[in-house]
């Protein structure tokens, strides 16, 4: 699998998933996860984009099979993550590409569709955290003083365990999906998702929705406290062309529950805006 130097040093891991048709070319679609995880957990919505789009999957800094980082207290930053996805776009000869971010992952995508207007096609984000609201800080905590101490007292997968159904997935969801889920989320080096949560406290995405110019997807759930409908009402304010659309749940995770719905709403939009038809 590709990897490629960040501007500061750091070593950055991406997967390629192509299986469109070999005698055309296809654009392409990169795929930024949210907190914690890795670009495997884009998993089961692959084989519905990867047949008509080349799909990038980046590991954010410091995750998955992107290097560890030395201090990543310093290195995780706005403009760290933003320069780490114009990085593996040129490493992956895509001059612009269809842009993707779930939960901080959306977040990031949305400064990114503004800072980098030029090469975004189109923006689709999954229950993106427009802004981190107060009830994620206190509620992520799960009974500590504060959302970073809960994770250094209880390791990273203690922490998934506790806070899993806090708003992530419905009371109930498949057991063994459950099991996994902790276990790849605890891989993550604790002082790695604690700079995350410094960076996901304070970051907000409001100041650059207005300079948003390509046309946006949101994809919410039907209720949560993640994705609150204040911030639902700031992207129909502020970005310039954006669609909303609900998928009945009232868990944020989106793309572990409902692949197939939230792939295909991305596939048609991205389809629409290059004037294609994905289907056979």
């Amino acid at each position: 699998m590709p990897t490629v130097k960040a501007i500061d040093g750091a070593t950055l891991h991406y997967a390629v998933h192509d299986y469109t048709d070999r005698w055309r070319k296809a654009e392409t679609i990169m795929l930024i996860h949210g907190f914690a995880r890795s670009g495997a957990f884009w998993f089961n919505m692959i084989p519905y984009l990867s047949r008509f789009y080349r799909v990038i999957c980046p590991d954010l800094r410091g995750l998955g099979q992107s290097v560890p980082l030395a201090n990543p207290a310093q290195a995780i930053s706005r403009e760290a993550y933003l320069s780490d996805i114009a990085a593996i776009a040129d490493h992956a000869g895509a001059d612009t590409f269809h842009l993707v971010g779930e939960a901080i992952g959306g977040a990031i995508t949305l400064i990114s569709a503004a800072e980098q207007a030029s090469r975004v096609r189109t923006l689709s984000v999954l229950a993106p955290a427009v802004w981190a609201n107060d009830w994620i800080r206190k509620a992520y905590a799960v009974g500590y003083p504060t959302w970073a101490e809960a994770i250094r007292a209880l390791g990273v997968e203690g922490w998934v365990r506790k806070s899993n159904a806090l708003a992530r997935f419905p009371a109930g969801f498949d057991p063994a999906f459950m099991e996994w889920y902790a276990k790849e989320v605890g891989k993550a080096d604790v002082e790695i998702v604690v700079a995350m949560v410094e960076f996901a406290g304070r970051v907000d995405a409001r100041p650059y929705l207005r300079r948003i110019t390509a046309p946006v997807l949101a994809l919410y759930p039907t209720g949560s406290n993640i994705s609150s409908s204040d911030q639902e009402a700031a992207l129909r304010e502020l970005v310039a062309s954006i669609r909303i659309e609900h998928l009945n749940s009232a868990s944020a995770m989106l793309g572990m529950q409902q692949p197939a719905a939230c792939a295909n709403q991305i596939l048609n939009f991205c389809a629409v805006h290059d004037g294609i038809v994905c289907r056979e």
